[in-house]
Order: C-alpha cells, then structure tokens, then sequence
C-alpha cells in the first residue's frame, strides 16, 4: 500500500519542477537564491529572494508565515527533492546492474553478486584478519593516495551541485557496513555473517526463483529499499520543520514575521560568504567549521549582519 510520503513522492515525478534546493552548503544556497542565474548571489538578491519565497509561503497574504504554512511549503520541497533523488537513484541502479553483469547476459549470478560483494568486504577489511568491527577505523578512500600526490597548491575544481537530500545506506562507512550487515547486534561482522545477509538479499530480490536475477528484479528490490527510507526520512523531515517553526518564531506567538525568517537565511549567507565581501560564488574559500572559542566572533558579525537584515526587510 502506497504511503502519504510515497504518493507526494510520486506525484512530484510529474509535476513542473520549483525552486527546491536545501541552503545547507554554498551550491544549496546559489542553486536556491539565485534569481539571475549567472553562479553569483549578492545580498541583496538573497534577500529578494527570500522575500519572493516568504510571499509564496504566505498563502493567506496576511504578511505573516504561521505553523502550518512554513510546514506545508517544506513539504512540498521535500517532496519535489525526494523525487529527483529517487529518480536518479534508480537510474544508478540500472547502472550498477550492468557493472556487476560481467558476462552480459542480462542476468546477475550469485557468482557476479558475491564477487562485488566481496570487494566491498575486503574494503572494510583494512588488517585483513576476515573480521570487520565498530570499533575499526574508516578505510582510506579508494584514490586517497592519488589525491596527495597532487601538488599542494593545485584548486580544486568546484561546480554548482546539489547535495542529496535522500541517502541510504552505505558501505562505504564502517557504520552503513554494520547498519548493513551486523544482523545479530554484537558490533562486528564476521565473513560468514557478512555472506548470510548478502545470500538472504538475493533470496529477497529473485522473484521467480530461479537463482538469477533480471534487471527487473534487482531494480524493483533496491526500489521497495528506497521507497522506505523516503518515507522514514519525510517523516524525519517535517518533524524537523516543526521544531525549525519554533526556534525562528523569536516572541512565540505561532506568527512568524518576515525579519524572523530572514534570522536562519541570514546566517547561512554569513556562513557561506567566507572572504565577507557580502557575495556568495564558488570563489569564496569553502566554509570550514570553527572551535568554539570562535562562536563570539560570529554572533557579532551575524549582529552587523542584522543591521542589514533590518534595512532590507523594511
């Protein structure tokens, strides 16, 4: 049966695309607020923007945003994020079946399952000793090395992208491998136990029983997987913006003011605007998080920002 989240999801796929990205890096914010389109977002095209955005949360126009309002308006980003996450979700899964089809015969063996499977393993498995625990340091990432050897003074490329708003579990992470595979809760996965799982997975995924898997059945598998954690990360979702609603409605009269909901925007520019020149691009230094020690320095610069906000939201 087709959940609330999953028909929204669903619905989405089908409907114009909006202005839906997430301002939690400097590419969420230039892809969200920029207007104009040309990669740069000035303050003062931020703040259009968010009025544009308030305005269309606003759905009653009485000038103010209340609970239900600024709730319905993130589901809808959600909604529309969750989608094209799914979408090119599943697309990568259509890919993946073909890298582990070696013989290209359109069917994936147990044999071409557990071989890929094995990899990941051996990955996890930095002391080689068949045993992987919580407790183990992260694997390097494939490449770490290769990436060093670079000069040190090479930039990075940086492009406009949008984080994933949707994430499953990995294994790329000793946490997603446990998460994945520690069946019997004891925080360590021996090969046996790793093998289990992975054997009870293609069980799941063969449909007909026949001990290989089409396209269909690998895809339609991964898909019921994505499906629930959609509906587990909605839920998760909206509940946060529930709480959001109520750090941002400053007096607690269930009323949110547009200088209220410029308070969390604000600090995301300041955040993102690294060199303070009051412009967001992808020449700004990335954001790295600071000690504690440092936080003072921020509130006063968020309270010159402030005076800014309070000009521009006039």
């Amino acid at each position: 049966m087709r959940t609330r989240a999953s028909l929204l999801i669903l619905t989405a796929l089908t409907a114009p695309q909006a202005l839906l990205a997430a301002p939690h890096s400097a590419s969420g914010i230039i892809l969200t607020y920029d207007l104009n389109q040309d990669q740069k977002l000035p303050l003062e095209e931020f703040v259009a923007a968010r009025r544009d955005r308030f305005a269309a949360t606003d759905t009653d126009n009485n000038g103010i945003v209340d609970e239900s309002e600024y709730v319905y308006e993130w589901e809808g980003k959600i909604t529309q994020r969750f989608a094209e996450d799914r979408k090119a979700s599943v697309k990568q899964t259509h890919v993946r079946f073909k890298a582990i089809d070696k013989d290209e015969d359109g069917f994936i063996s147990p044999e071409e399952l557990n071989a890929i499977g094995q990899r990941g393993f051996d990955y996890m498995d930095a002391d080689k000793d068949g045993l992987i625990l919580a407790s183990d340091p992260e694997p390097k990432r494939r490449g770490e090395s290769d990436k060093k050897d670079k000069k040190a003074d090479e930039k990075p490329q940086r492009t406009l992208a949008q984080r994933p708003l949707l994430r499953m579990p990995t294994t790329h992470s000793i946490k997603g491998f446990m998460d994945l595979y520690d069946s019997n809760g004891d925080e360590k996965v021996t090969q046996e136990e790793f093998q289990n799982v992975r054997d009870e997975h293609f069980k799941r995924s063969d449909e007909n029983n026949d001990g290989l898997l089409t396209e269909q059945e690998y895809v339609l598998e991964f898909e019921d997987r994505l499906d629930k954690q959609i509906e587990k990360s909605y839920e998760a979702q909206v509940k946060q913006a529930y709480v959001r609603f109520g750090v941002l409605d400053k007096n607690e009269d269930k009323a949110m003011t547009f200088s209220e909901y410029m308070q969390s925007g604000f600090r995301s520019f300041t955040r993102h605007d690294t060199n303070e020149d009051g412009l967001i691009s992808l020449e700004d230094p990335i954001y790295k998080r600071k000690p504690k020690s440092e936080s003072k320095k921020d509130e006063d610069k968020q309270g010159d920002t402030a005076t800014v906000i309070a000009k521009a939201t006039r």
